[in-house]
């Protein structure tokens, strides 16, 4: 099990993480629109992040009504068909991270993927406090 790590001791809240993955994969700057979320808890200065941890027995793929969300057999990811998807929201209520999100503009959910399974994950590279790390867990 592989999935972005958070270090609260570190995070400012500048929400650069997230302009950078709505950018990278929805070509604006909407920290709204981004696969992860970094948000201020009720405690002055602190933060806590929403990020999907890639469970090998998901509830969301579980619950998923037209088979959107499935686990990718080669890197053990969840990941999204965002043209099955129908926004019913079911996911939403079902994930333990609070790690998927809808946006009104779009029909699809929107969660974090590990940038595609790739080798890089682009929020992770472009945090300036080192608050994301990626963790690999053994199964």
């Amino acid at each position: 099990m592989r999935y972005v790590a958070f270090d609260v001791n570190r995070c400012v809240g500048c929400q650069i993480c997230q302009l950078v993955c709505s950018g990278t994969w929805e070509k604006v700057f909407n920290p709204f629109k981004a696969k992860l979320r970094i948000e201020q808890t009720e405690w002055y200065g602190e933060f806590e992040a929403h990020i999907c941890h890639n469970e090998d027995d998901p509830e969301c793929v579980k619950v998923c009504p037209t088979g959107a969300l499935y686990i990718n057999e080669k890197t053990r990811i969840v990941r999204l068909k965002k043209d099955k998807c129908d926004g019913c929201g079911e996911c939403v209520e079902a994930c333990p991270y609070d790690a998927i999100f809808v946006h009104p503009e779009v029909i699809h959910v929107y969660k974090c993927d590990l940038c595609g399974g790739g080798k890089i994950q682009q929020c992770v590279e472009a945090c300036p406090q080192d608050a994301l790390s990626v963790k690999e867990v053994a199964s």
